[in-house]
Parts: C-alpha cells; structure tokens; sequence
C-alpha cells in the first residue's frame, strides 16, 4: 500500500511510482510477480514537520517466513530506487511487515 500527499502527485506521477514499486517487488526475488499488488492511497491533508510539503510511505505486506535481511534489502531496493526516480519528495518511507499465513485467506474468481 503507497499512501502519499494527494497535493504533490497527481496521477501521471503516481501511476510511474506504482510501476516502479512493481517493478522493485517482481524483480527481488522474495516474491513472485504475479504476487505483487500495488494500491496507492492519496492523502488530502497531512501535516509534517521541518517544513517537509510531500511524503510518500509504502507498508508492504509479506507472509512471514522471509528473513530480515531479504525484507531489508526489499527496503532498500525500494527506497533507493523511488529516491532516484522522485527525487522531490520529501519523504520517503518503507514500512515490511510479516502477515500471519495461518490467518490470511484469499478468494480468486475462477480459481
């Protein structure tokens, strides 16, 4: 889930940040692309501090049994690139978190 400042991406921009988390996720190797769910969430009003105007976080949802170095490099490999990518933002946070995969159940429609 990308939740970000509504007022500083408009929809060209976060459509091109959804591809590229995507893009990171599929091509880790902690999971597989047909996986990875990308949502955005615009955020209307939002107050940061030390004059910051735009954030963007991602809570990134894995079952658990990664190890904390593969969420870590997740991490990075997220925040280096959508650094590079919008270098305007600014602030960028990654937030891995372990789902329980006894609890978490799914319906697919066909399947």
């Amino acid at each position: 889930m990308i939740e970000y400042s509504e007022s500083h991406l408009g929809e060209p921009e976060i459509r091109t940040l959804m591809q590229a988390a995507f893009e990171v996720c599929a091509g880790s190797g902690v999971m597989q692309a047909d996986d990875v769910k990308v949502r955005a969430l615009p955020l209307k009003y939002v107050l940061l501090q030390g004059g910051a105007t735009s954030f963007v976080h991602i809570t990134l949802s894995l079952l658990a049994g990664r190890t904390p170095q593969q969420k870590e490099a997740l991490a990075i490999a997220l925040r280096e690139r959508l650094g590079g990518d919008f270098p305007d933002i600014d602030a960028l946070s990654i937030d891995v978190r372990d789902m329980d995969p006894v609890a978490y159940k799914k319906r697919l429609r066909g399947a």
